[in-house]
């Protein structure tokens, strides 16, 4: 859905991309020159209004040589969207499709509990700040709420993949299938002295050497050095794949232990860090009673994406529509 205030998080400003000859204003490099984006039917779509989308997405992150080649990409499938938006509204004008006034009222007040903690206010100072009106999102949210049910008749509710569909993508791609490599760990760590006279992270991580040799579990050594907020759930982070969570250096710790073993401590900007391998789980292929819901719910998504681009390439040869392109880069 393209509403200005339901869109992706990630609001990255335009920065000078090219140059005053190409998409940009040389005053404001921020700024791209406005003018016709596509007329759709009798309406039409500004190069304002999708770049006012493109913004919400985080390609700036892109490398500078890249930028205006994404910058092109983001915007043709902003437009693109933005099309398909129009014509979605205009088949549901046609077809007569209305809305009760409590289901806007309805969304709105779930947008206000789940993104404004009940208030209505903070709504209308966002609002304020962007310049929208309250009935121009009221409108937008109307919008949304009309192409989702739209899509809902034209698309999800046709979607009902057999069962021998599902057998069959399950017995094609096994390999898809399977649970994730999983490492429970546990870890302490050291904080460094925090003025002369403590005991530094050496003598401390010694004292807990000892203390597991002994019988001490680790969990209860955790509670006692460990200066992290797992401490309190005797230093375990639950089961994690290691490389999205932990540094290099603490990964390969990992790699060398076979699960109730400890490392040595590893010093890492100042601090101690003792890992502790509970358990390994390796991905194993799931039996088809339990891959048959995520199977059902990939086949629903496949087919649903192929409805809706029969449905929006059958609604774009009904209707009359004309884009323009971008200036290029000079």
């Amino acid at each position: 859905m393209m509403s200005r205030l339901s869109l992706s998080a990630g609001l990255i400003a335009l920065a000078g991309l090219v140059s005053a000859q190409g998409l940009l204003s040389n005053k404001n490099p921020a700024v791209l020159l406005d003018g016709v984006a596509a007329y759709v039917n009798s309406e039409m779509i500004t190069i304002g209004e999708v770049m006012s989308e493109v913004r919400r997405s985080p390609w700036a992150d892109t490398a500078p040589e890249l930028r205006e080649k994404r910058l092109r990409e983001l915007y043709a499938a902003t437009l693109n969207a933005l099309i398909d938006r129009k014509l979605i509204l205009a088949a549901a004008q046609k077809s007569k499709m209305e809305l009760q006034s409590w289901a806007v009222d309805n969304r709105i007040r779930e947008i206000v509990a789940n993104n404004f903690d009940g208030d209505q206010t903070k709504l209308h100072d966002l609002l304020a700040d962007r310049k929208i009106s309250f009935e121009e999102w009221k409108k937008n949210i109307e919008e949304d709420l009309l192409i989702t049910a739209m899509r809902y008749q034209q698309v999800e509710k046709r979607v009902a993949p057999t069962p021998s569909e599902i057998r069959a993508e399950y017995e094609a791609n096994k390999g898809r299938y399977q649970t994730e490599t999983a490492t429970a760990v546990s870890m302490i760590i050291l904080d460094p002295p925090a003025q002369e006279g403590d005991e530094s992270v050496e003598v401390r991580a010694a004292k807990i050497a000892k203390a597991l040799k002994e019988g001490t579990s680790f969990a209860s050594l955790a509670k006692t050095y460990s200066r992290d907020a797992k401490a309190a759930d005797g230093g375990s982070w639950g089961k994690v794949n290691p490389v999205d969570v932990f540094r290099r250096e603490i990964v390969e710790a990992l790699d060398k232990l076979s699960p109730g073993e400890t490392s040595p401590m590893l010093v890492l900007d100042g601090y101690g860090y003792i890992v502790r391998k509970d358990e390994q789980q390796d991905a194993r292929a799931l039996t088809f009673e339990e891959a048959a819901p995520y199977v059902e719910s990939h086949l629903r998504m496949r087919h649903a994406e192929k409805l809706y681009k029969e449905w929006t390439d059958r609604l774009r040869t009904e209707s009359y529509i004309k884009i323009f392109e971008l200036p290029t880069g000079k």
